[in-house]
């Protein structure tokens, strides 16, 4: 034994810990102050008010951005070597009854998109009524993704 005294008698210990696993998707949070944006060195970041969007062109691949997400959602598209992120489905926008690819087909109805800003707006209804959480809070990074629990 480790830092033993003469006479000690090794104690077993049962040490009990318990986990809940759940498994949900990580996507881009699209932070308000997102370490990403501040990351690039040629600005093809950008917050602009509602999500983090990207300047393809801009992107040298350096990926630096893919270093600073807390969140680990960027991913190398190896035939442009530029990165890449999801969009929100912004190239759709002034579609009817626009909504982002994946709420959209969510087989389950589990994804909700809208205005955190209208207090009228059904993901502001369900953040009233509902308890959720954020992941990475402590970071700072103002993330506007919330999951219901």
């Amino acid at each position: 034994l480790k830092h033993s005294v003469p006479g000690d008698v090794p104690k077993p210990r049962l040490n009990l810990i318990t986990t809940l696993t759940i498994s949900a998707p990580i996507v881009c949070h699209h932070c308000a102050d997102a370490p990403c944006v501040a990351s690039c060195p040629e600005g093809a970041l950008y917050f602009d008010g509602a999500r983090v969007a990207v300047k393809q062109e801009r992107c040298i691949g350096c990926r630096y951005c893919m270093t600073a997400c807390p969140y680990g959602v960027r991913q190398m598209n190896p035939k442009t070597n530029t990165v890449e992120k999801c969009t929100l489905c912004f190239q759709r926008k002034n579609d009817e009854n626009w909504v982002p690819a994946c709420v959209h087909n969510c087989c389950c109805g589990a994804r909700y998109f809208g205005d955190l800003d209208d207090p009228n707006s059904e993901v502001s209804r369900l953040l009233a009524s509902r308890e959720y959480t954020q992941l990475h809070t402590e970071f700072g990074t103002k993330p506007s993704v919330y999951y219901l629990v």
